[in-house]
């Protein structure tokens, strides 16, 4: 077939189908419009979920008679003049593209009057053919409606969804825009029934709860922070989080805004989870709603022919600031103690160079929650003190009495309560938590191995090695490839050997693990591997804690208690299960029946 040159017409068809998908596309793009023209009040129309028609209504600054043939022409705009104005977009629209693109494949009628004009003009395309403009009366402002969209591309119309569905979608473009821009009057309605009708506010915080209501849990969570980028950029996060017990298994309230502009990113989203560890189970989902103000040059919106993603020019960096703002949020709210963030602990020095050396760590000057995590072996009733089962425990002055329970649970009353200690649980945050700290301080103390341990692994596995051989590093852990699917560990953490953590079992694992892999696929290369820090030390700690059915000694079990008053989120595990569990006395009292 021969090469030729497409008729103009279905050049614009096959333009718009990248930036118009559906009718809440139309909408996002006329409501950024509005916004860009200065408008304080927008109304929004729609029949049949926005296939039949749109009608957007704002009074902004308007478009003067002689640019209006200009609007539905491809590639004009009044945003930017030149390349260099690409470099710092502060408006919504820049591109030009989505006028003429919904133009292309709809019945669309612009009607418009600027302050100060005698009178207003309007301008019609129907379906990429465009008429005469004329005079119309309207007031100050720009009225723009959009009808029968898709009509003339009919595969593109029967894959639109229901009525309701589309209509949904709409609205839902029209929250976000509310969200964003307080100060703007919005509303929205469907075949005149009324759907959103919101009257200008005093700020975001006041419009977000507004609009979600119950969606965000009870006593939503504020978020104010102020950060600095390594090139002096000022990054402001301001917004609303959820309670950890408002967290659901699927959330849809999580809306992201970049200086107005609604986005999508995976980056952003896994730091904003990541400061709810510990707090609550992995699988959940928190609820949030944040505003990121920054200077536009360090931010590229031009990625995605809708504008939902952007590229930054820190994208580790902006992991970080949402992980801390949050963390803030949640540690001023008391459900977070205060601390060093584990995101960024290593930063500084970078992700490349070789395993750390091995050292040895002064055993003898260790902290109490050090020689927990040192000092306890795999525990073995031969290499261990008899301890009496299951009578109660004397105690020191210092320490609760106790009972260990089935080599499980440690029981003790403090204060008016019965307190039940998960011992893996309560130590394997105590271990997290020191393991942490040591990298702050340094890397992992790495011991050699003397034969290589070797681990079956999938191709896709060994992959994922490559990315994670820096953060390995810095852990103590020296791997490689060993064919299409092997690996052999010759040098792995000190403290884990000492604890009988198995390295064959314990890198396949690491290789093999879904979070690990997810966090890897969430942004750029230093990004994705600080995500993956949190799962990895998740894991260490998991397989160096005393386990249940381990039978501890007066001592060890001494030393576990006392360590919770210098641990970071003592009350619940990494993964977000509880370490222990309160029963009042007096309840105990009552089902005895002595009250």
């Amino acid at each position: 077939m021969a090469i030729r040159i497409l008729p103009q017409a279905l050049v614009n068809q096959i333009a718009a189908g990248e930036v118009v998908e559906r009718p809440a596309s139309v909408v996002k793009e006329l409501l950024e419009n509005s916004l860009d023209a200065g408008a304080t009040r927008i109304q929004v129309r729609i029949e049949g979920g926005g296939r039949e028609r749109i009608s957007i209504t704002d009074n902004g600054r308007g478009i003067d008679a002689d640019d209006l043939p200009l609007a539905l022409a491809p590639h004009a705009t009044s945003k930017i003049t030149d390349a260099a104005d690409l470099e710092a977009i502060a408006s919504f629209g820049f591109r030009g593209e989505a006028l003429s693109a919904i133009a292309a494949v709809a019945d669309v009628s612009i009607a418009s009057r600027t302050k100060g004009a005698s009178e207003g003009w309007s301008v019609r395309s129907r379906y990429g053919v465009q008429e005469a403009h004329r005079p119309a009366a309207i007031t100050a402002g720009t009225q723009l409606e959009v009808n029968g969209l898709f009509t003339n591309v009919p595969a593109r119309r029967k894959f639109l969804r229901a009525d309701p569905a589309e209509a949904a979608r709409v609205t839902e473009v029209v929250i976000n825009a509310a969200m964003a821009h307080p100060t703007v009057a919005v509303s929205l309605s469907s075949h005149d029934r009324s759907v959103i009708d919101l009257a200008p506010s005093g700020g975001r915080h006041d419009r977000v709860l507004e609009v979600f209501g119950e969606s965000l849990g009870d006593r939503p969570i504020p978020v104010e922070s102020v950060a600095t980028l390594e090139d002096g950029c000022r990054v402001e996060v301001t917004g609303v989080v959820c309670r950890p017990e408002a967290m659901r298994g699927a959330s849809r309230t999580q809306r992201l805004f970049v200086n107005g502009r609604p986005i999508v990113d995976r980056s952003l989203q896994h730091a904003v989870k990541e400061s709810y560890r510990g707090l609550a189970e992995p699988t959940m989902q928190p609820r949030f709603v944040l505003f990121i103000e920054i200077d536009p040059r360090a931010v590229d919106v031009n990625v995605h022919p809708q504008k939902a993603e952007v590229r930054w020019r820190h994208g580790a960096a902006m992991h970080r600031v949402v992980h801390r703002a949050v963390q803030a949020a949640l540690s001023h709210s008391g459900l977070a103690a205060s601390g060093v963030s584990l995101l960024g602990a290593i930063d500084s020095r970078g992700w490349q160079g070789q395993p750390a050396a091995r050292s040895t760590w002064n055993h003898e000057g260790a902290t109490a929650v050090e020689s927990t995590l040192l000092a306890a072996r795999p525990f073995r009733e031969d290499k261990i003190d008899a301890v009496p089962e299951p009578s109660l425990l004397a105690a020191s002055q210092e320490s609760p009495s106790f009972l260990q329970v089935d080599r499980t649970w440690i029981v003790f009353a403090e204060g008016s309560d019965l307190v039940i200690v998960d011992q893996h649980a309560l130590h394997e945050r105590v271990m997290f938590e020191e393991i942490r700290a040591r990298i702050v301080r340094g890397d992992l103390a790495s011991q050699r191995l003397l034969v290589g341990a070797h681990c079956a692994v999938t191709p896709e596995a060994i992959a994922r090695l490559a990315d994670l051989a820096g953060l390995f590093a810095r852990l103590g852990i020296e791997a490689r490839d060993a064919g299409p699917c092997s690996v052999v560990i010759t040098a792995f953490p000190e403290f884990l050997l000492g604890r009988g953590v198995d390295p064959g079992g314990f890198v396949a694992s690491a290789l093999s693990s879904d979070e690990i892999a997810a966090a890897l696929e969430s942004s750029n290369s230093d990004a994705a591997r600080e995500a993956a820090l949190a799962p990895i030390l998740d894991m260490m700690a998991c397989k160096a804690a005393v386990k249940a059915g381990d039978r501890l000694s007066f001592e060890e079990v001494s030393r576990l208690l006392h360590s919770r008053d210098a641990t970071d989120r003592w009350t619940n595990c990494p993964h977000g299960r509880p370490t222990a569990v309160r029963i009042p006395i007096a309840d105990i009292e009552r089902r005895f029946g002595r009250r």
